[in-house]
């Protein structure tokens, strides 16, 4: 959603009110299937535009350790400044947008800050209890009688390294 901003440059407007439900495509239209909706505010600033709000959604998930879907709410704050004094391909290495024909796309703001929101690994709760390692049910909805090993097989190396580097330090203690 491109939007202008010529009109803030004349000294009867001062703000632009934004209140918009933006759908996308592709991967972020299968996380964000309703969309999200962006509420601000765009405000002139010398040589350019400043746009304060926030975006708010649900979005689909699956969680890390148990692997089923859940909905996750996102709620982002948006400070994004735009200046005529930058050039596109100035864009990487300033901390301000480039104000390219007085417009502004919405659209690519929302999907950046999405982007850059979206957790490393989601999980559906603190609690979740995930899948066993050794049968694969999920704990949260099941208790298996599996026993749960108090040295996690892929990190057996480390523990032989702590054992030794423990006996080495008791050697020079004498």
């Amino acid at each position: 959603m491109k939007i202008s901003v010529d009109r803030l440059f004349h000294p009867d407007i001062e703000a632009i009110e934004i209140e918009q439900t933006l759908r996308f495509r592709e991967e972020l239209g299968q996380r964000y299937p309703n969309g999200v909706r962006l509420n601000g505010r765009i405000t002139h600033i010398s040589h350019g535009v400043h746009v304060h709000g926030s975006i708010e959604g649900s979005e689909r998930e699956t969680c890390v350790r148990c692997l089923e879907p859940f909905w996750r709410d996102t709620n982002i704050l948006v400070e994004e400044t735009y200046s005529e004094d930058v050039k596109p391909q100035d864009e990487l290495f300033s901390d301000v947008a480039p104000l390219t024909d007085r417009s502004i796309d919405l659209s690519a703001l929302v999907a950046q800050l999405l982007e850059v929101e979206e957790p490393l690994a989601p999980v559906c709760r603190e609690s979740c209890a995930g899948l066993c390692p050794r049968c694969g049910v999920n704990r949260n909805e099941i208790a298996c009688g599996c026993a749960q090993d108090a040295l996690d097989e892929r990190l057996a190396g480390l523990a032989v390294l702590r054992d030794e580097l423990s006996r080495d330090e008791e050697l020079h203690r004498r």
